[in-house]
C-alpha cells in the first residue's frame, strides 16, 4: 500500500511535498519560485518525468534547455544531469521510478552551497 502525502519540505528555491510513495516509484509536487533553481543533478537509482501543472520553468537535461508550460512534460534518464529553473512561479509534478530516495542525488552545481 502507498504511503499518504508527507509535509512540506522546505527549500531555498520553494519547496516539496511526496504525494505518494512505494519502493519502486514516487509521485512529488514540487513549486519552484521565480529566479529560483534547482541544484544541477543526477541519481544513479531512478529516472523522471516532469509535468508542469501551472506556471513556466527553464528544464535543463544532459547540455539541452527546454522552456516548459502548462500541460509540457519531460522525462529525465538515470544518471542524467537535470535541473529546473523558475521562470514564474511554476508547480510541478514529477514521478520518479526506479528506486526513488532523496540520499541519490548527486549535486554537480548549486547556488546556495550544497556540493560536497
Amino acid at each position: 500500500m502507498a504511503k499518504a502525502k508527507s509535509k512540506l519540505a522546505l527549500k531555498p528555491w520553494g519547496w516539496y511535498a511526496v504525494i505518494e510513495t512505494l519502493p519502486t516509484y514516487w509521485i512529488k509536487e514540487i513549486f519552484v519560485r521565480k529566479g529560483e533553481k534547482l541544484s544541477l543533478q543526477s541519481h544513479k537509482n531512478r529516472s523522471e518525468v516532469w509535468v508542469v501543472l501551472k506556471g513556466t520553468i527553464r528544464a535543463q537535461k544532459g547540455k539541452k534547455f527546454y522552456t516548459l508550460r502548462k500541460g509540457d512534460s519531460v522525462k529525465i534518464n538515470k544518471k542524467e544531469k537535470h535541473r529546473m529553473m523558475g521562470v514564474a512561479d511554476s508547480l510541478v509534478l514529477e514521478a520518479a521510478f526506479g528506486k526513488p530516495e532523496e540520499k541519490d542525488i548527486i549535486r554537480y552545481e548549486d547556488k546556495y552551497g550544497r556540493v560536497k
